[in-house]
């Protein structure tokens, strides 16, 4: 009996040892203008590690609710209720009873007001479909950037190369007040403005710029952050001077400089480096002037495309010096409707190198060719260019815009090949040596005006877009060559002789647009498109005595041609535009025709031709909704054959590999199939996406093959075929794995067929691609942050000529890996992997471990002064290889690269109100 007391007691004890570490959660869900109260409020507790639902209840006709036996810790509390904006807070459960009192619900209808949602000082917001958060309630370490910051809020990530993902979603555009302020780029504003400048982040799904203009949902919309800055953070300046050097052959530096105040920027940089070719990194090239080679386009479905290509300035292979410069100055007036930016740019580039080249070429007689050659370079480019942008709001309803870019280049280009060429059996066919100089001075500029009108009808526009561009390009040069031939009846050729091109082009295009709502979901838009091209080259080959001695006075006339080109187009269109709450879709097409004009006065011929254009179009987007979406799209889209496709002389800068142009050569026609699909779960943070597109041509533009087996000489000339096509999709799936540690899978397959001739026979080479890859993240604020990718890749190819079909494996592993250390130490290690699997053709060894790292320590408290030593390609592997399967030739070539060095940098950082970008 005293065992049964006893064990009553021991029970009724761990019962209130229970109770006592659980809770209760109360309150009222009360209306926050009428104050009524609101009954059948869904009352849910999250909890805040995975976002998991732990506990809901509804509120009582009375409004109350009361949520029991909640364990101690941190939660997310949400509360919904139909027509209202959605509650959040985040409550710290550690007493037996917490009661909210009042939770305050508002109206969407006046949400554009100040809708509240409690986490200290108003920490996140819901404006409409705007997701507003308050930047104070984010604690970030001193001297941090925005970048820093968003990688602290919930429900945005951002990656080891700035880009920036929010709701599932890649941020394509971040602007400051809501506007561009260095620029859009993501990574460049998040990079060099500070933390502490800022005083709301908000994040939203952007329009279009012709849908906001227009006011028809054209169903294309870019996730986009904006930064609303603090009064009194509106001014200021930032810089940085970056001296290194290896203490021998090695060495950089820069100084740049950037002040701003409120609607002024001023910008200057310059820079000299022989360890890469672009000494900027990408975000400085846009903080520090205008980004010239990012490019704009307005689709004709009235999307919004930009991309940034660079150009042989910014990339390429080989040992590079390179120097550049610019200045910048942008300025708003007249109560912002009055903006001017103009940037200057110069580009001073030397690069020398050596590429080493395999190269199979299949025949139809079951036998191939093998080339081995080597190039040697010594190339030096010089640019001046200047853009100018003025843009004009004449009135609420009409707008004016005008860019021009002008250029002029100078190019001395000197290469030297030699090659050899074996036959299936191993007998060596021909021998080479061949080398080719050339002076080239390019002149350019480029002018584009848009003009915009609303008229007073909603939804009813008119806009005109028209682009004039001029071009001068002369060019002389001369080409040596020495070209043995082996077999039965061996022989020699050689070849000495001087080139001479004089282009000149001009062209004028636009586009006149006009939109008229039919009903209040439902929009037509009219337009009519023109395009007048000339081009006049003069090309002549001049045969000159031995390695240069010689008059040069004697034209080729096979080799030499006076070209007229002339082309016009014309076409008028419609598409029309249904937008629903969940759903919209268009379907237009358009008419027209091209003429085309060739003269060869040298020898007065013409041959002119026209072709009728029929481009249809269609899309169709459903949002079931917010956070998912489905996509169609389908266009037609036409290439013209350009002036070297066309041009009837022979092209013999490589007397081994001749071209012949095809004045006969038709235009081709694409017909582009497209789908898209995303989800994205909010409180699990798991995403999904697919996209494939699959294309097929009429008439494709492709080469016919005509080579000479004992020889080795090839001739090839553009010619028309039908049957080629291409699918390709990719496919990702993320979610977290834990808290602020992302997971993502993907797959990437792709399948194509492409036709050529090979000496009068149709070759038919079906190519595969199957592509894994696996990737994962940590960033934020801790003591190390990683990213790393991983995937194997297999590739198939097949030839019907020789029946050859090719397959390999290639594996590929990047990462980068951030650790700060005490007493302000900062390393940084970047290991890629390329493994490739070895075939009968590429037989080397190929595996390439490059690894690239870094130390940086701050001398100074406040970190503006950093010392740096970094050290390239660890293991001295570094060299870029590119294998080729395409027609009936399997290629590899190995580029010669910069290898490993060791560097130390100092470093000066310079602020006020901004904060420079901390690439290392």
């Amino acid at each position: 009996m005293k065992k049964l007391i006893l064990l009553c007691i021991i029970l009724i004890g761990f019962k209130q040892l229970v109770n006592a570490q659980q809770a209760k959660v109360e309150g009222i869900v009360i209306d926050t203008l009428e104050k009524k109260k609101l009954g059948n409020a869904v009352v849910a507790l999250l909890k805040t590690k995975d976002s998991v639902l732990y506990k809901f209840k509804r509120s009582n006709e009375n409004g109350a609710f009361d949520l029991s036996d909640i364990a101690f810790g941190k939660y997310l509390i949400m509360v919904t209720y139909p027509g209202y904006a959605n509650f959040y807070d985040t409550i710290h459960v550690d007493a037996t009873n917490r009661n909210f009192g009042n939770v305050t619900m508002i109206s969407k209808i006046h949400l554009l007001e100040d809708v509240v949602v409690r986490q200290k000082i108003a920490a996140v917001r819901m404006k409409g479909d705007t997701l507003e958060m308050k930047a104070d309630s984010f604690k970030v370490s001193a001297n941090a950037n925005v970048q820093e910051l968003l990688k602290k809020m919930p429900g945005i990530t951002v990656n080891s190369k700035g880009e920036i993902t929010a709701q599932g979603q890649k941020v394509q555009k971040v602007l400051v007040d809501g506007e561009e302020f260095f620029s859009d780029d993501p990574a460049v504003v998040t990079q060099n403005l500070r933390a502490d400048a800022i005083d709301k982040v908000q994040v939203f799904d952007k329009k279009s710029d012709q849908a906001t203009f227009t006011g028809i949902d054209d169903g294309e919309k870019a996730k986009t952050i904006n930064l609303q800055l603090k009064e009194d953070k509106k001014k200021g300046y930032f810089g940085k001077l970056d001296a290194g050097t290896d203490f021998d052959k090695y060495r950089n530096g820069k100084a740049l400089v950037n002040s701003f105040k409120n609607k002024r920027k001023f910008a200057a940089y310059l820079t000299t480096d022989n360890t890469r070719f672009e000494n900027m990194e990408w975000s400085e090239r846009s903080n520090y002037g205008e980004d010239l080679n990012r490019n704009t386009q307005v689709n004709d479905d009235g999307g919004v495309s930009m991309w940034s290509n660079g150009d042989d300035f910014s990339w390429g292979q080989g040992l590079p010096s390179s120097t550049t410069g610019g200045l910048h100055f942008s300025k708003k007036w007249d109560k912002d409707n009055k903006n001017s930016i103009n940037t200057y740019q110069f580009n001073d580039l030397r690069v020398n190198g050596l590429n080493t080249t395999l190269t199979q070429t299949l025949l139809n007689d079951s036998t191939f060719l093998l080339d081995n050659s080597i190039q040697e370079f010594e190339n030096h480019k010089r640019r001046n260019r200047l853009r100018s942008t003025y843009d004009w709001q004449i009135d609420s309803t009409s707008s004016l815009k005008i860019i021009a870019t002008g250029s002029i280049i100078n190019s001395n280009l000197d290469n030297l090949f030699t090659s050899n060429s074996n036959n299936s059996k191993g007998f060596n066919i021909n021998e080479t040596n061949r080398r080719t100089t050339n002076k080239i001075d390019e002149q350019t500029l480029i002018t584009n005006i848009f003009w915009r009108k609303r008229l007073k009808k909603k939804g009813r526009t008119i806009s005109f877009n028209t682009d004039i561009n001029l071009g001068n390009n002369d060019g002389n040069g001369f080409l040596f060559a020495k070209n043995n031939f082996f077999g039965s009846t061996p022989s020699v050729n050689n070849v000495d002789q001087k080139k001479t091109n004089d282009e000149r082009t001009s062209s004028l295009s636009g586009r006149l647009s006009y939109t008229e709502p039919l009903s209040k979901t439902t929009f037509l838009e009219l337009n009519y498109r023109f395009a007048y091209n000339k081009n006049n080259a003069e090309r002549y080959t001049l045969e000159g005595g031995t390695n240069g001695v010689g008059d040069y006075n004697r034209i080729i006339d096979s080799l030499s041609n006076h070209f007229l080109y002339n082309n016009d187009n014309n076409s008028g269109g419609f598409t029309i535009r249904h937008n629903k709450k969940k759903f919209n879709f268009s379907i237009g097409s358009s008419l027209g025709v091209v003429n085309f004009d060739l003269t060869e006065k040298r020898r007065d011929t013409k041959n002119a031709v026209s072709f009728t254009n029929f481009l249809p179009s269609a899309s169709f987007n459903y949002t079931p909704k917010k956070q998912t979406r489905l996509g169609f799209t389908y266009n037609g889209t036409t290439r013209n054959p350009t002036l070297q496709q066309l041009n009837p002389i022979i092209d013999n800068i490589d007397p081994l590999n001749r071209v012949l142009g095809n004045p006969n050569l038709k235009q081709e026609f694409r017909h582009n199939f497209g789908i898209n699909f995303s989800d994205y779960k909010v409180l699990k943070e798991k995403n999904m996406y697919v996209s494939a597109n699959f294309s097929f041509v009429e008439n494709a533009i492709t080469s016919s093959n005509n080579i000479n087996q004992l020889k080795g000489e090839r001739t090839s000339q553009s010619v028309n075929v039908n049957g080629n096509y291409n699918f390709n999709m990719w496919a990702n799936y993320g979610f977290n794995v834990a808290p602020s540690v992302n997971l993502n899978f993907q797959i990437s397959p792709s399948i194509s067929r492409f036709k050529n001739i090979v000496n009068g026979i149709e070759n038919i080479n079906d190519s595969k691609r199957l592509g894994f890859n696996i990737s994962s993240g940590y960033w934020r604020d801790k003591w190390i942050n990683y990213w790393f990718s991983i995937g194997p890749t297999f590739n198939s190819s097949s030839s019907s000529i020789n029946n050859v079909n090719t397959k390999y494996w290639t594996y590929n592993f990047n990462a980068d890996v951030e650790m700060k250390l005490p007493k302000k130490w900062y390393v940084n290690i970047n290991p890629n992997f390329n493994i490739y699997e070895k075939t009968a053709i590429f037989a080397n060894a190929r595996d390439i471990f490059i690894v690239n790292t870094s130390i940086k320590k701050s001398i100074d408290k406040a970190e503006k002064w950093q010392i740096a030593f970094r050290v390239n390609d660890i293991f001295n592997q570094n060299q870029a290889i590119n294998r080729n399967i395409s027609s009936n030739f399997i290629s590899e070539t190995t580029q010669q690269n910069i290898r490993r060095f060791a560097m130390l940098n100092l470093i000066y950082n310079f602020s006020k109100n901004g904060k420079p970008s901390n690439n290392w």
